[in-house]
């Protein structure tokens, strides 16, 4: 599971942006572009440590295995509290119609946030078998 968050982690910044939501986009400022080239680098960073980790053969594995799920998580609940900064709102209410659908749920980066958090939570959960 947290093999699945870290990858999904490391290029999703990059599936869903690089277009014309932002990267591309000509009504997007040079710097609102410099960000979200910051957000997709960062994404994709502490993600290929996760997956690193993953690949150890040495080490602590307890300490190693929280680590795995803390890069990926530093990053998506970074996404989710940028919602409680002044005047900051999801890609959805400046271009609606540029933002995918899965069925029912637009592909913004609430949802996204709480589903990935929720991944690595229920990967670290403690199993009663």
């Amino acid at each position: 599971m947290l093999t699945g968050v870290a990858a999904l982690t490391a290029v999703c910044g990059l599936l869903m942006d690089w277009d014309k939501t932002c990267l591309f986009n000509p009504k997007c400022t040079p710097n609102t572009k410099f960000y979200d080239a910051l957000s997709i680098m960062l994404g994709s960073f502490v993600s290929a440590s996760s997956l690193c980790l993953s690949r150890a053969k040495r080490g602590h594995r307890q300490q190693q295995l929280k680590l795995r799920a803390a890069l990926p998580a530093f990053f998506w609940t970074a996404m989710a509290g940028s919602f409680a900064f002044p005047c900051s709102k999801s890609l959805d209410s400046e271009l609606p119609e540029l933002v995918p659908n899965v069925g029912p749920i637009r592909m913004i980066e609430g949802p996204a946030a709480v589903m990935m958090l929720a991944a690595i939570e229920y990967a670290l959960a403690p199993r009663t078998d």
